[in-house]
């Protein structure tokens, strides 16, 4: 992409981070993303398939804020960092339910990026270099986390609640593999 090119499409992500920290995730509509990022409609549709794999990329773009913080060794830390992000901007739960929903095989595909990095990060975290162990148990805790995100956005818990039920898991799995706490 030229500057402009890469310009423009920031722009777009703008609007739409914008828009979402509104609270507006299920009622967006593509015209108003492109007026706010001051776009032509066409211009959306040169840089994003359709709005689903727009708003894929505004949530990746958003989690890889958090990729540069600390990484380390403790598990739980790890995965309450990412709760507290939800946390702060619950928006981006509904968000990432909304994309995780999707059939759009772009926005899944970006979807299946930030998972990756997320998993990563998970896996990093574990602190048992048998990869089979680490694995189950990040599956587990996605597994968790993702019922959490749900029962969050839809009023039947919050993220308090949420981050208590995983640090519980956290702790069985790795006490079940012979790992600190």
């Amino acid at each position: 992409m030229t500057p402009r090119q890469r310009e423009r499409r920031e722009r777009l992500l703008t609007a739409v981070h914008e828009l979402i920290e509104e609270g507006r995730v299920r009622d967006l509509q593509v015209k108003e993303i492109a007026d706010r990022a001051g776009v032509s409609l066409a211009a959306v549709y040169r840089y994003f398939s359709s709005k689903e794999h727009l708003l894929a990329e505004a949530l990746l773009d958003w989690a890889q804020q958090f990729s540069t913080q600390r990484r380390g060794r403790d598990f739980a830390a790890t995965v309450r960092r990412g709760v507290d992000a939800y946390r702060r901007h619950p928006h981006y739960a509904e968000l990432f339910l909304e994309v995780a929903a999707s059939r759009d095989p772009y926005a899944l595909e970006t979807f299946g990026r930030m998972s990756d990095g997320v998993t990563a990060a998970l896996l990093d975290a574990v602190g048992t270099e048998d990869p089979a162990v680490a694995l189950q148990i990040v599956t587990i805790v996605g597994n968790a986390w993702l019922g959490g995100l749900f029962s969050c956005v839809h009023g039947r818990s919050d993220f308090a609640g949420l981050e208590r039920s995983l640090d519980a898991a956290c702790r069985l799995l790795l006490a079940g593999a012979g790992l600190p706490a």
